[in-house]
């Protein structure tokens, strides 16, 4: 694991979902729609997979 700095730039609700962009400091900034694909986000910058077992 390892600490990374992420800011939301410019998120917004629209028809109950949550969407903007997530910015790694240093990196691109990637759009993302709904908790569930912010939370991939991450944890993919944060170096962490999810488990399947």
């Amino acid at each position: 694991m390892r600490t990374v700095i992420v800011r939301l730039v410019e998120p917004e609700q629209s028809g109950g979902q949550l969407r903007g962009l997530l910015e790694e400091v240093g990196g691109e900034a990637v759009p993302f729609v709904g908790a569930d694909a912010l939370m991939e986000l991450l944890r993919a910058a944060a170096g962490l997979t999810r488990s399947t077992t």
